[in-house]
């Protein structure tokens, strides 16, 4: 009944949702003479600047120490930024979703799962604009014969609706305790470094699994835990190798997310009486 009920109410809102999402999307482009094409352009830089300089000094391009490792650095590269970029833009926004929309929230009753949940969805439209980056490199090196371009790409909107949910479960999360620990504005910043670094985006897998140090099976056991490892393992899989990835990867993608999003939607319920008190 309560699972029926939060539908009804979900649809009622619906409306508003989606203008939120289209303010978000508006105003992170406001006076921008390029406006959305940043979202393809941004990626892009990053993924040169990356491959300029990890393939001359880290031999990771064509002819490096893990050339056989890697099919094609440049889309290796940005397949990884992509994704990572739109995890950390998501739960960024969502961090001051409740607490950045205090006066809404004291003056008109609303759901306020509503704000992180667009702040996630507008995240997600630039997302399919890094989409364009990431396929119009995937095309120059297919011409250039260093790629093949797979039929497995249509599996890659699996992928992406699992990261999207994971970071709606993520970004609930982190605005609920952001109204009564402000200081998770500065802590989810070095917790995003840290993960960034735990998400094999620059480097291939196999650094850790052949390193030396002592600490090396410890190393790659927490990276396996980490979602995002297993959401652009995915995305590389069915992009640049053209492998279907096995059936325990689809459910392990998944149950990565819906995890995510029960704790989240958990967490927000059991607190959101108390924001008023807070904000």
């Amino acid at each position: 009944m309560n699972f029926v009920k939060s539908l009804k109410v979900f649809k009622r809102y619906a409306y508003l949702l989606q203008q939120l999402v289209a303010r978000d999307f508006k105003v992170k482009y406001k006076r921008s003479v390029l406006g959305v094409l940043w979202s393809v352009l941004n990626p892009l830089f990053t993924m040169i600047i990356l491959n300029v300089v990890f393939s001359t000094l880290f031999g990771m391009g064509n002819g490096g120490t893990y050339a056989k490792e890697i099919v094609d650095y440049p889309v290796y590269l940005l397949t990884g930024i992509v994704l990572f970029n739109y995890f950390s833009e998501a739960t960024n926004l969502s961090l001051g979703a409740v607490v950045g929309n205090f006066n809404l929230i004291t003056k008109v009753y609303m759901p306020k799962y509503i704000f992180p949940f667009s702040k996630v969805l507008s995240s997600a439209l630039n997302l399919l604009f890094s989409m364009v980056a990431l396929y119009m490199i995937v095309i120059v090196r297919v011409l250039q014969h260093h790629v093949g371009f797979h039929w497995t790409n249509v599996l890659l909107p699996y992928d992406l609706i699992c990261i999207v949910i994971f970071a709606i479960g993520m970004g609930m999360l982190l605005s609920a305790l952001t109204v009564f620990f402000r200081d998770m504005f500065y802590i989810y910043g070095v917790v995003l470094t840290a993960w960034m670094y735990l998400t094999p985006i620059m480097y291939p897998i196999g650094m850790i699994q052949n390193s030396k140090l002592p600490y090396a099976k410890a190393l790659l056991f927490v990276m396996k835990l980490n979602p995002l490892y297993h959401y652009v393992n995915y995305a590389r899989q069915v992009v640049l190798i053209g492998t279907v990835p096995s059936f325990a990867t689809h459910l392990i993608c998944m149950a990565f997310s819906l995890l995510m999003l029960g704790i989240g939607i958990l967490f927000f319920r059991s607190k959101q009486d108390k924001f008023i008190y807070y904000i």
